[in-house]
């Protein structure tokens, strides 16, 4: 007996179990076998509901086979596979009806879309999976609103974890990229330098890794990798998952059970960042270039009161050596409207770095960078200084034998703990381009490891740099570069 052609669909509406679609197609396999089909096209639409009007492209090519005469049978393990709302399944009906196919699902049985009672109970069975499927949504609503109060995980781990057992257990070297990029970001680097160095050091991005867990359901080969771009980062890091914080329909409604959910960055590290990214005056930067002038658009003409800008200088006096074509060049600040003020900018940057640099070891710069509770910032800096200086003290009597080990770590815990907590009242006064420890006794630590984006923020709050006409002399005179406070 000669069996007759028949296609079998699979679909599962969500990316859970790697095995799920290859299953729907062993039981059609059987039920074919079992019917007297013989299965000559297969169709898998992957994580896509049938609730909806979602698309779904091995539907619409399986209907289009269809009308071109490749089979007489559909089979599929339910018809809710197929279709569950009622425009699909009519959609369907007529497709099949004008092919002369019918479907045979092993749950369902046979149905002729030709004949009355086979549209009536198809339709009837559409309706019905419809009304289950509302309840089953407001079921799942329910159970998400009580998850996220009880500060469980959500329905999948991000970057950064996996999903062990019901909880999501850290990755550590993807942990690890986003410590960086947290860092990173706060000194200053813009996005798309550290996408690009990510991608340069061969550090998978999200994206790629969300490719190869797809392909490796499906049984496919790992597809190419799939760089780090500035906005993939950009919300990579903003997610505030990162820091411990649960949300649930998009606002953050709590904390996440820490056994369950560890954080990989603290909440002050993510406000910080929020705050950095958001802020309406970076989109006012450099477009995603690194600036390579540290005065550059900052610096104003002594003469005519214009920006100055970075420009190269040809060396004078200099002479080729054997094998050198092109001449070399410094870098200087130059007046591109009057063209009076002309300034190599090696020493100009130096003076102007020390001037700053010894403003922000003054005990009273913080109160410039203010933006909160001043008060409230000043005394939780008076507090740090004082923990500091119990701090060296249980280190000298450690030393001397006053203290034991165990009697040094108990207060150096407690204080370390009390430190914190100031110095997030302080940071929280702050600027989030400029660190907390950007102003003090570490600012020229702190200011060595800045990214010039920071660096520039910091001289552009504190003061406006005026570059006067140089004259005839040619030696650097720092009295001709004037530092003008802001008030």
């Amino acid at each position: 007996m000669e069996l007759i052609p028949a296609a079998s669909y699979a679909r599962i509406s969500q990316k859970v179990e790697r095995d799920k679609v290859a299953d729907q197609h062993t039981q059609n396999e059987q039920h074919a076998a079992a019917r007297g089909y013989r299965i000559v096209a297969r169709y898998t639409d992957d994580g896509i509901s049938a609730l909806g009007h979602k698309e779904r492209p091995d539907f619409e090519r399986m209907l289009a086979d269809a009308e071109t005469g490749a089979f007489a049978v559909i089979v599929a393990t339910e018809e809710e596979r197929l279709a569950r709302n009622v425009e699909e399944k009519l959609e369907l009906h007529a497709a099949c009806e004008v092919a002369g196919v019918v479907w045979d699902t092993g749950r369902d049985g046979y149905v002729d879309p030709a004949t009355d009672s086979g549209e009536f109970m198809s339709t009837v069975r559409a309706a019905m999976g419809r009304i289950e499927s509302r309840r089953k949504a407001r079921r799942q609503r329910a159970a998400s609103d009580a998850r996220a109060a009880e500060g469980a995980p959500t329905a999948r781990p991000g970057y950064g974890y996996r999903r062990e057992t019901g909880r999501d257990v850290v990755v550590e070297a993807e942990a690890a990229v986003i410590r960086e990029a947290a860092r990173r970001i706060l000194d200053g680097d813009s996005l798309r330098s550290i996408a690009t160095d990510f991608n340069a050091r061969g550090i998978a991005s999200p994206r790629t890794g969300e490719q190869a867990r797809k392909a490796e359901r499906q049984d496919l080969a790992a597809p190419p990798p799939i760089p780090w771009q500035g906005i993939t980062l950009r919300q990579m890091i903003r997610r505030p998952s990162l820091a411990g914080l649960r949300t649930h329909r998009g606002k953050v409604v709590g904390t996440f059970n820490p056994e369950l959910h560890p954080p990989i960055i603290d909440e002050d590290t993510h406000a910080r960042i929020e705050a950095l990214l958001t802020d309406p005056n970076r989109a006012q930067g450099t477009g995603g270039r690194t600036p390579v002038h540290l005065l550059s658009g900052l610096a104003k003409c002594g003469r005519c009161g214009d920006t100055l800008g970075g420009r190269m200088k040809r060396i004078p006096g200099w002479k080729p050596k054997p094998g050198q074509k092109s001449k070399p060049v410094k870098a200087a600040y130059a007046c591109g409207t009057c063209h009076k003020v002309r300034r190599i900018q090696e020493p100009v940057d130096e003076f102007v770095t020390e001037v700053i640099l010894r403003r922000l070891e003054q005990p009273d710069t913080a109160q410039l960078f203010s933006q909160g509770d001043e008060g409230a910032a000043q005394v939780a800096r008076d507090a740090i200084e004082t923990i500091d200086a119990r701090l060296a003290t249980a280190a000298d009597q450690f030393a001397e034998g006053v203290l034991t080990g165990d009697q040094l770590r108990r207060i150096t815990e407690r204080l370390r703990n009390d430190r914190t907590t100031h110095e997030r009242i302080v940071a929280e006064s702050m600027p989030a381009r400029v660190p907390v420890d950007a102003v003090g006794p570490l600012a020229r630590q702190t200011w060595a490891g800045l990214h010039i984006d920071s660096k520039r923020a910091i001289i552009d709050a504190l003061a406006t740099v005026v570059i006067e006409p140089q004259g005839s002399g040619k030696t650097f005179d720092p009295d001709l570069i004037r530092i003008v406070w802001r008030s």
